[in-house]
């Protein structure tokens, strides 16, 4: 009986947890307990994983004409790509383009083209599926040069109002996908009207 309260109380805690994210996502404040700056999804245990790691996301915040770093991609030397998000705030106004940056650690040195992929992702334009709502684009839009760290553009638009919420999921081929499910990125946007 005891092994089952104690997780019992471990899922209460990972939720409440996750809600908190959530909230704080949209609110643009820090999750209580939380002291660093990157926080990710891990999918596998359904629980919040602190991503310390060596993101320098606080100085690229100040960066002039750079856009906030959103999503930090780690490629391990065995070709295992991982993404956290950035604790920034996640705001778009509707049917209009946001910059953000993604920053890339690449420790295997690929040249593969970077994919992001979403089933919240429009199909087309005349797309009015309910779950589908997101446009996204990487700029530039070519491979990765190989080199240890790169900075690339994403620019997103929501057709939709309110808070939406997507997952992203990012690889560089068939096979690079990280175990565990780290390659998939939770966001939460607060959609403003035009």
């Amino acid at each position: 009986m005891k092994p089952k309260n104690k997780r019992s109380s471990q899922a209460v805690v990972r939720l409440l947890s996750f809600a908190a994210f959530l909230v704080c996502s949209v609110l643009g404040c820090t999750p209580p307990g939380s002291s660093t700056n990157a926080v990710s999804l891990d999918t596998s245990s359904g629980s919040l994983g602190n991503n310390s790691g060596s993101s320098n996301a606080a100085s690229n915040l100040t960066e002039p004409g750079r856009p906030p770093i959103l999503i930090t991609i780690t490629i391990s030397p065995e070709s295992r790509v991982k993404a956290a998000a950035e604790e920034i705030p996640m705001e778009l106004v509707q049917g209009t383009w946001k910059d953000y940056s993604i920053e890339i650690e690449n420790a295997a040195g690929i040249t593969a083209p970077l994919v992001i992929e979403s089933e919240q992702l429009l199909a087309e334009a005349q797309d009015s599926s309910r779950d589908r709502w997101l446009q996204i684009e990487l700029q530039p839009d070519r491979p990765l040069s190989g080199e240890y760290t790169e900075i690339r553009t994403l620019r997103i638009k929501s057709r939709d109002l309110g808070i939406r919420t997507a997952i992203l999921n990012f690889n560089a081929g068939q096979g690079t996908q990280d175990l565990g499910f780290r390659s998939d990125v939770l966001v939460t946007f607060k959609v403003l009207e035009k």
